[in-house]
């Protein structure tokens, strides 16, 4: 295994996902004798953690599939653009859905489980633009990207709607990123994995851009089931028993670390929160 960047460890990323699991008594407990696979969709374009192209479709289905085998079910992973997938799951079409980040209103819908990664949220500018803000502020009047179905956090989002900052939407993470070398944004707002998984295998260097040097949110990503779902509450609490003791035994962080290493991206420790630390 090799050794991971410090700059990784200064990490404290947070995203979550919600992986929901065939209704479970107790732990030792089997499912329902007529229960099929939990149907899991996600959406593209948000490597490391959820991309058709990737190994396992992303860091999120790779993980969400080893914590149900734990718990003994099985589960069906479907691929749709973010707003259709969201629709469609409120459509019952789907059992649950990842990665989404909570706000207000998704609450009022959706069951989330507990965090399973952490990130720091930065704000990203091309090397060469002059703009060193220290604070969000600081960007008032300039322009940024956001992929469609991507939310922007309350701080940012704040901003757009009292008129300080300028929305650009684009299809895909990717094309935000091209959007900002190319200096036709000014910045980007994601996590430092999405940002040095762009810079290693994309059109451009990671030298191109850099974080601005302050936080900008500690947010954190979920699978989410719709409490409209039949068993949801039960899907959820009994995810939550699974990554737990997966997450005792040290299995949830080496798993991250073999395939963000496989990737090519570092930093898998950072990701996940230690035993002693896990929300009680």
């Amino acid at each position: 295994m090799k050794r991971w960047p410090k700059s990784c460890h200064n990490l404290l990323l947070a995203l979550c996902l919600f992986l929901p699991i065939t209704a479970l008594a107790s732990d030792n407990a089997t499912g329902p004798a007529n229960a099929g696979p939990v149907k899991l969709v996600s959406g593209p374009h948000y490597p490391p953690f959820s991309a058709d192209y990737l190994p396992h479709n992303g860091l999120g289905p790779f993980l969400v599939k080893r914590v149900f085998e734990d718990s003994g079910a099985t589960v069906t992973l479907g691929f749709r653009p973010w707003k259709r997938g969201y629709r469609e799951i409120l459509q019952g079409k789907y059992d649950a859905i990842l990665p989404y980040i909570t706000t207000p209103n998704r609450r009022k819908d959706f069951f989330f489980s507990v965090p399973v990664f952490n990130v720091n949220v930065y704000i990203y500018v091309r090397a060469d633009s002059g703009i060193n803000a220290q604070s969000l502020k600081e960007l008032k009047g300039r322009a940024y990207c956001s992929p469609l179905g991507f939310a922007d956090g309350e701080a940012l989002e704040q901003m757009h709607t009292e008129g300080d900052l300028v929305r650009v939407s684009a299809p895909t993470l990717k094309n935000c990123f091209q959007m900002l070398v190319a200096g036709r944004v000014d910045f980007i707002k994601t996590n430092h994995f999405v940002s040095e998984y762009m810079g290693t295998h994309h059109d451009f260097s990671a030298e191109d851009i850099h974080a601005l040097p302050f936080i900008v949110e500690r947010a954190s990503l979920h699978v989410m089931v719709p409490k409209t779902h039949p068993d949801g509450d039960t899907l959820i609490s009994t995810f939550d028993r699974s990554y737990s003791k997966m997450t005792q035994s040290g299995r949830i962080m080496e798993l991250t670390e073999e395939y963000l290493e496989r990737i090519d991206v570092g930093g898998g420790p950072s990701l996940i929160e230690k035993p002693e630390q896990k929300r009680r």
